[in-house]
């Protein structure tokens, strides 16, 4: 039988009375991640505060999660969200499909410094990320950009809207009409695909502010926004491998549904089984709909040998695959010619 998020979450209260027991939180916690860490390939980590002994961080990854990663490195998306436990923690998670996660006490940046490189230290894959996307609140970007210096950052562009739209009004005081037609000019700036289009709607912004380069939001603009378009408007971003990831929002939703099986009154120990068990539930969807027929083409016995055609293989219809394949194999002849 197949398992829904309400299966998921009466087998996890079960669970939950069956175990609690009198242990604290802590030594719960505790037991549970060792009994993770049986399981070849999961790791975890703690950060612990050697004088008061609180814990800092805690961070844990599935054996499934490495392999996804080592596939798929080359884009993450980033970012954090709180109310999932009494203790207060804050969920840090690092996604294509989630493949890392760490609970903080806070978003300092040891913390986040300590996710980061227990992170890498499991996935030496980190060095092939080309491009992380969080959003212009993450508190820490400067510690992202220590961590992969060779990526780059883009801001997610339904993040960046709405952080915009919330300094028009508080920072702006034309009408609402004007504010209106700001809010649309940016959002054209966003999306234009060259840069004589982003110069003809700033003007249209400016003319929206009444031409007043004094106005409180277009100084702000002038020095929060005008400064690092590479990270937010399209013909500036284009140039990087981002897969059309232009928004979290794919990891925001996937915390929408862990929040339909998690309680902020939740102890901490609790979270961390969800977390588990979900990744689990998640894992085995995602390897049953890989494994069904017609997803995944069989490479014949001569191409397996090829890496190039074996990764063909693995990502293409069979149709597709066919096709690539014969142009792939003339390409690789004799009978192929080339002038540079």
């Amino acid at each position: 039988k197949s398992m829904d998020l309400r299966d998921v979450h009466n087998l996890l209260a079960a669970g939950t009375r069956k175990n609690q027991g009198r242990k604290t939180d802590e030594e719960r916690t505790v037991s549970l991640l060792r009994e993770f860490c049986e399981t070849d390939g999961n790791a975890a980590t703690l950060s612990v505060d050697d004088s008061s002994g609180l814990v800092h961080a805690v961070c844990f990854q599935t054996a499934r999660q490495k392999r996804l990663f080592t596939a798929f490195p080359e884009v993450i998306l980033v970012d954090t969200t709180h109310d999932t436990n009494k203790n207060k923690y804050k969920l840090f998670s690092i996604q294509g499909q989630y493949v890392y996660h760490s609970l903080v006490e806070s978003e300092m940046a040891d913390n986040l410094s300590f996710c980061l490189k227990e992170f890498k230290e499991s996935n030496p894959a980190w060095v092939n990320i080309r491009v992380v996307v969080t959003d212009k609140d993450f508190n820490e970007k400067d510690v992202l950009a220590d961590a992969f210096p060779d990526a780059r950052q883009l801001l997610c562009q339904f993040h960046v809207i709405d952080y915009l739209r919330k300094q028009v009004g508080s920072r702006c005081g034309r009408g609402a009409e004007d504010k209106k037609n700001i809010i649309a000019a940016l959002q054209l700036m966003m999306k234009a695909e060259s840069a004589t289009a982003y110069s003809a709607y700033r003007e249209e912004m400016l003319r929206s502010l009444g031409n007043d380069k004094k106005d409180a939001f277009f100084e702000y603009f002038e020095v929060n926004w005008e400064t690092c378009k590479e990270e937010w408007v399209n013909y500036r971003r284009d140039n990087v491998p981002h897969l059309n990831n232009h928004t979290n929002n794919r990891i925001e939703s996937g915390w929408g549904k862990i929040k339909q099986v998690v309680e902020r009154e939740d102890p901490i120990d609790e979270l961390i089984g969800t977390l588990i068990m979900l990744q689990e539930w998640s894992e085995e969807g995602y390897m049953k709909e890989f494994r069904s027929l017609g997803t995944r083409q069989t490479p014949i016995a001569e191409d397996a040998v090829d890496p190039e055609l074996l990764t063909l293989a693995v990502q293409l219809s069979p149709h597709a695959y066919r096709l690539v394949r014969e142009q792939y194999k003339f390409a690789c002849s004799a009978e192929a010619s080339y002038e540079v």
